[in-house]
């Protein structure tokens, strides 16, 4: 049984009644077995039940204190709603005029007429327009794709279209219109006149409802000028090679995303659905853009779908839960497998007006599953429309995808710090996005240990043909009132006398027939009017002038290499860091963010540690668990946790997989190991950062040094030789095989034979007579690690194995018995088994001394003799004398004096034994 702490599916929150002073939902991390919903919901509400957060979908308005300590809703009268902004003095050559449509809808596939008719009062003169879709602009991929049938959009020309014709029925007349929710805009051309028309910020509709107020200037008279060159975007550039995703590395990723519109979308924006969806879409793109996520994330637009009465789509109901599972199972069969097809997606949102719901209430305004970009069958998201903000909701639920948690989960309260939860994309609960941040450190560590842990490999290919997303504010579009029926309906107004302007959008309402203003605590969308050549930017009203500036990208550069950081380990082989960041510039209004490799890490403390250490580098984290009784409360007490490795991925081989000694379960107890910490016991390799990166066996990285069967680094094999052989003589109980020495290595064990080997198991016995493996009749039947002192271990494939294997590097710190445990009546087995052990060191030869030694000595043993007179010396060179011209005779026999009651000493430690000095003691000289 395994058990890793997995994260969960997350959900992002409506901020909820109880007005400013509403708090946030929070839910502690938690161990579970399988990923389940994880929503996001409004102050005020508090938890759902299990991962399931809640959040009132309106707040309304904050409380104020009347009559003494009650609170009451806060009502304005109906006089104090909204109207439309002061007009500036307008020059000689400009009037506002109010377009008025005489017929229906350019829209193809819906029965519309062929030409649109237009009447523009124009300075004193009355024009009547002409128009029809011009066929020869066509912005790259901006078409909708209906599944069913084609929902009834409300009358007008669709949003981004583009419009040609003529001028009261002149055939030299020029009429160039880009129409956008009744707003006109572009150039006419007529009688030698030019005419420039736009939309007035702020202007009022006209009283027959038609597309409201609008600036003509009047230009000085053209000649000789033609109709607007409009030409189709060239195709796009053939989509280069997937990359091979560098570690650590600062590389662009395209996340290609499908945006499906649900028939209640389409039923509430009418013609303006499409042009919505990609102002809503470019401002969750500006988020991913933004440096504070420190790495360079496009988010593209590659399909838009709208769904309509008929189609078998999605089933989307209250509950958020199966709306997410419905539409993850079925935009798959939408996509494609191949990354390099145009058709193909990385991941999918949907858009619903359906208010969504939890499991007790009704707080949610989205859900994700929690890293899973690059599968096809949970790389989804569902949203629910509020209104320009859920800009940031799609944004906080592709953060979800990305691997990105809640700002106040546990695991970002170190990073971001306690009181930096609620400025966020990525906090619990939908408030006010800080401009100047609005990814938390949090969020950006998440999402870089994401990408290099290489979950994001199928971002890598640049889309061909992405949808081009709206480049102008949001605000310019859609004024004060217009955000308020987005996010309040369409009987809802701007309530203009509540200051300040930009910092939170006031909107009116009813409440028990009153008349009241409400808010949802989002600013005014940037580029909103917020005053006489004024307008919105982060929240603050700032001088039209001052916008240029955030409209200019400037990319990012890279500073300088930090210093090197802390070593990860004092012994054993650490690693250390060094980091640049992307300052010099740093990149502003969507510049591009620096690419290349931002973490560098090296070798560090790659001494042997001391030889008393006990237990390895992994087994002391696993040790640090066994006190943790609060994380497995089902547990009779403390465990004895030590490593797992058999049965463990290659790619998990860096999570800290631990089992309990006694009851054999196994947990994930942390993602990561600490870095240095070896890949696997028969591996030099060493965990980074939670990836396995190769060293050598000097414990430094990017080395080539291998281990040779002698367990000797860089050794030739010489030292060591290879000892085998087999045992078949069985009888039942516990035969010894081989007694394994100290120091082996390369050890393995195989049982061969017929099917009865299935009654022999192999045990191993320690000096001490206690039982490493299989001891007192008792067996491991699946496959385990075998730890034995001296931190070294063995992989024993488990009893149940058709044929037993035990094998492991070593070298053994200690002999170990190798036994046999027979259970019944084994016909043609045979164990087998091979190990290296270390060759006897030759005891090194004492140099026979050279006659150079031998007069040394000899002058030394003079020295003596001439120092004290009275005692002779006899001595017999081992080697020729150099002085002596017949070395090959002895002296005669009576000048060898023969001292009476001589005792002999040893004259040195040489090989010589005549080397000798005769002591006198007394008495008279023998006869000869």
């Amino acid at each position: 049984m395994s058990l890793s702490p997995q994260a969960a599916e997350r959900s992002f929150s409506k901020p909820g009644q109880g007005g400013l002073g509403a708090q946030m939902a929070s839910v502690p991390p938690s161990y579970s077995i399988s990923a389940m919903s994880h929503m996001d919901s409004h102050p005020g509400r508090g938890l759902a039940d299990g991962w399931l957060w809640g959040i009132q979908p309106r707040l309304l308005l904050p409380t104020v204190p009347v009559s003494g300590s009650r609170l009451v809703w806060l009502l304005l009268l109906a006089s104090l709603l909204p109207s439309a902004w002061p007009a500036s003095p307008l020059p000689r050559e400009e009037e506002i005029v109010f377009p008025e449509k005489l017929n229906g809808s350019v829209l193809p596939g819906l029965g519309a007429p062929a030409r649109l008719l237009y009447r523009l009062p124009a300075f004193g003169e009355t024009l009547l327009l002409e128009l029809e879709k011009d066929p020869g602009v066509q912005v790259e991929g901006l078409t909708v794709q209906y599944l069913g049938r084609a929902p009834e959009l409300l009358g007008g020309a669709e949003p981004g279209t583009y419009l040609t014709g003529t001028i009261n029925g002149d055939p030299e007349s020029v009429a160039s219109l880009h129409w956008d929710g009744g707003a006109l805009l572009g150039v006419l051309q007529y009688r030698g006149t030019e005419l420039h028309i736009q939309p007035l910020e702020g202007g009022a509709p006209n009283s027959a409802g038609g597309p409201g107020a609008h600036i003509l200037r009047r230009k000085s008279p053209v000649s000789g000028q033609g109709p607007m060159c409009n030409v189709k975007a060239p195709p796009g550039k053939p989509s280069p090679s997937p990359r091979r995703a560098k570690r650590f590395a600062s590389l662009s990723r395209f996340v290609e995303t499908l945006v499906v519109a649900d028939d209640k979308m389409a039923a509430f924006h009418g013609a303006g659905l499409k042009r919505y969806l990609l102002t809503v879409m470019a401002a969750a793109a500006k988020a991913f853009k933004h440096p504070s996520i420190r790495n360079p994330v496009s988010l593209v637009v590659t399909r838009l779908v709208v769904l309509g009465p008929g189609e078998e789509g999605p089933q989307v109901g209250p509950s958020a839960a199966q709306t997410l599972r419905s539409f993850c199972a079925w935009q798959r069969g939408l996509n494609t497998p191949d990354d390099a097809d145009p058709g193909h997606f990385d991941t999918a949102i949907l858009f619903t007006r359906q208010d969504l719901c939890g499991v007790s209430t009704c707080d949610t305004l989205g859900m994700a599953d929690v890293g899973t970009v690059c599968d096809p069958a949970r790389s989804c998201a569902i949203v629910e429309d509020d209104g320009l903000q859920s800009a940031f909701t799609a944004a906080h639920e592709l953060g979800h995808v990305f691997s990105m948690l809640h700002d106040n989960s546990k695991q970002c309260t170190g990073l971001n710090g306690p009181e930096s939860t609620s400025r966020h994309v990525m906090a619990p609960v939908m408030a006010h996005v800080d401009p100047e941040e609005p990814w938390s450190p949090c969020s950006a560590r998440f999402i870089t240990d994401f990408l290099d842990n290489g979950f994001g490999h199928c971002l890598l290919d640049k889309p061909e043909a992405p949808l081009h997303l709206p480049v102008t504010f949001p605000g310019k579009d859609y004024d004060a009132d217009r955000q308020c029926q987005l996010t309040f309906g369409p009987d809802s107004r701007h309530c203009p006398q509540l200051p300040p302007p930009c910092a939170a959008l006031w909107c009116s309402g009813h409440l028990n027939g009153h008349a009241m203003c409400q808010t949802k605590h989002s600013p005014w969308a940037d580029g909103t009017p917020c005053g006489p050549a004024q307008a919105c930017m982060g929240g603050r009203c700032l001088h039209v002038d001052q916008l240029q500036a955030f409209n200019v990208p400037q990319a990012g550069g890279w500073g300088p290499w930090g210093s090197w950081g802390d070593c990860s380990r004092s012994c054993g082989g650490g690693v250390q860091f060094s980091s640049r960041d992307c300052t010099r510039p740093v990149p502003r209004n969507g510049g591009k963010y620096c690419e290349g490799r931002r973490t560098r890490f090296r070798s560090c403390n790659t001494q042997d540690c001391p030889t008393g250490s006990a237990l390895t580098f992994r087994e002391e984290q696993c040790a640090a668990y066994n006190h943790r009784t609060d994380l497995f409360k089902n547990f009779p007490g403390p465990m004895d946790w030590v490593p797992r490795y058999t049965g463990v991925a290659p790619r998990d081989q860096c999570k800290l997989t631990c089992q309990t000694r006694a009851l054999g379960y196994y947990y994930v107890l942390d993602p990561r190991v600490a870095d240095g910490t070896p890949c696997s016991p028969d591996s030099s390799s060493v965990c980074v950062q939670g990836r396995c990166i190769h060293a050598g066996c000097d414990r430094v990285i990017g080395s080539k040094k291998k281990f040779d069967k002698c367990m000797v680094c860089g050794g030739d094999g010489s030292s060591c030789s290879k000892q085998s052989g087999s045992f078949k003589k069985f009888r039942y109980g516990y035969n010894n095989v081989v007694t394994i020495p100290a120091g082996a290595t390369h050890i393995l064990v195989r049982q061969q034979g017929s099917p009865s080997v299935r009654s022999l198991y192999l045990a191993l016995k320690l000096p001490d007579g206690s039982y490493a493996l299989n001891g007192e009749y008792t067996l491991i039947p699946s496959p385990t690690d075998v730890v034995l002192p001296g931190a070294v271990s063995l992989r024993y494939s488990g009893a149940t194995a058709a044929s037993e294997t035990l094998s492991g590097h070593g070298p053994l710190a200690e002999p170990l018995t190798l036994q046999v445990l027979v259970a019944g009546n084994p016909q043609n087995a045979r164990l087998r088994y091979s190990f290296f052990v270390p060759r006897p060191r030759p005891v090194p030869s004492t140099p026979r001394p050279t006659p150079q030694d031998w007069l040394r000595r000899k002058s030394q043993i003079l020295e003596i003799v001439s120092a004290s007179p009275t005692i002779p010396a006899v001595l017999r060179p081992c080697a020729p004398r150099l002085d002596d011209p017949h070395p090959s005779e002895a002296p005669p026999r009576d000048a060898r004096p023969r001292p009476r009651d001589a005792r002999f000493q040893d004259g040195g430690s040489d090989s010589c034994p005549a080397v000798r000095v005769a002591v006198t003691t007394g008495g008279r000289r023998p006869g000869v």
